[in-house]
């Protein structure tokens, strides 16, 4: 865990140029490790999404202990809260047309797109968490942190509060990509909105380095 001090920041307007494009979707079974098997199934009918910074979420699975998966079989089932969120700059919005109505084949599974329900800006919420953060498996918490700090510090953001969470490995046709999931807190607004924009370690089609709004963690660092 890294930790510093707050800074206070003046008035910042949120832009709008990077948004998020949610859509309902009726999917009956997913495999909870299917982040490869999205992207694929999306540049199959919009290949121009890897050349515009895109950046998928996954399809939202629960952590915890409840009826939405099954970690044993690596299967889990999309409630009818889940959806397809996809983060692209606000120019290609209208470009997602093609989605609407299309079945998707995820390995052995299907999931439809209904409908695009909205689309949002980025937040300006202080305290961000990713799930996964693409690294290298032989890095400790300690080297992780530091190496995400050096990222940061290359688009401008410098980190004040960072925790480092849970190691996944991520299946695709090369080979698995290891994360690790990170919280920081107390970024600018400023540096929020850079963060979620650009994301860090790469492979943001599959999922990784992609950063969402989170609750404050000042409890969670004094535990």
């Amino acid at each position: 865990m890294y930790w510093q001090e707050d800074i206070k920041e003046e008035h910042f307007t949120v832009p709008d140029k990077i948004q998020d494009a949610v859509f309902n979707i009726q999917c009956k079974v997913l495999p909870i490790d299917h982040s490869y098997l999205l992207s694929k199934a999306l540049l199959n009918v919009l290949p121009w999404l890897e050349d515009v910074n895109t950046g998928i979420h996954d399809i939202s699975v629960a952590d915890g202990n409840g009826w939405e998966q099954n970690r044993e079989t690596g299967f889990f089932y999309p409630s009818r809260r889940s959806k397809l969120i996809l983060r692209l700059p606000k120019e290609r919005l209208t470009d997602l047309e093609p989605l609407i109505n299309k079945t998707l084949k995820i390995g052995n599974y299907k999931l439809k797109v209904i409908k695009q329900l909205k689309s949002k800006p980025m937040s300006d919420m202080q305290v961000l968490f990713a799930k996964n953060v693409a690294c290298k498996e032989e890095l400790n918490e300690e080297e992780f942190l530091n190496n995400s700090f050096n990222q940061l510090m290359e688009i401008g953001i410098h980190a004040k509060k960072m925790m480092a969470g849970l190691e996944r490995n991520i299946s695709t046709s090369g080979g698995n990509i290891h994360t690790r999931s990170l919280m920081l807190a107390s970024l600018t607004k400023s540096e929020s909105v850079i963060l979620q924009e650009q994301g860090i370690g790469g492979y943001r089609l599959l999922g990784c380095g992609i950063f969402i709004p989170q609750k404050d963690i000042d409890s969670v660092a004094a535990v």
